[in-house]
């Protein structure tokens, strides 16, 4: 029952590293979200700014540099999204052989308390026969 325990306590702890991965990572996902708005946004403001403006023949390059930008930010995105699927399917087999080794230590503990049940009625039924015995010679 002890060797359950500890597999028990192993596949917890586990469980929280891929948890912790899990939310590292959609933190990341997250920030990279709000950085790439935050670029398009800016994007749309300096277009919107100097498109009719002495300084419209630096905007072209300006605009696609935010883009490729926003391009790399989008693959680091998709990457993001890639590496939480494998973490998720991760978490699932993990969760799935937690439940394994707690059911199979709920049994065992059933398993023994039916063992000592099965004893102490044993012993009382030893007992009330003495006791019937020695009524009866007496």
């Amino acid at each position: 029952m002890k060797v359950l325990q500890t597999l028990v306590k192993l596949n917890k702890s586990k469980l929280d590293k891929v948890l912790a991965k899990i939310k590292k990572v959609e933190q990341e996902k997250a920030n990279l979200i709000l950085r790439k708005d935050k670029i398009k946004k800016e994007s749309e403001e300096e277009a919107n700014k100097y498109s009719n403006s002495q300084y419209a023949y630096m905007l072209d390059q300006y605009l696609q540099n935010s883009r490729k930008l926003q391009t790399r930010i989008q693959a680091q995105i998709d990457r993001l999204d890639k590496d939480l699927e494998f973490l998720q399917q991760e978490l699932k087999e993990q969760f799935s052989e937690l439940k394994k080794f707690e059911i199979a230590l709920e049994n065992k503990k059933h398993l023994v308390q039916t063992k000592i049940k099965q004893q102490e009625t044993k012993y009382l039924d030893e007992l009330n026969t003495n006791k019937f015995a020695y009524n009866q010679k007496n």
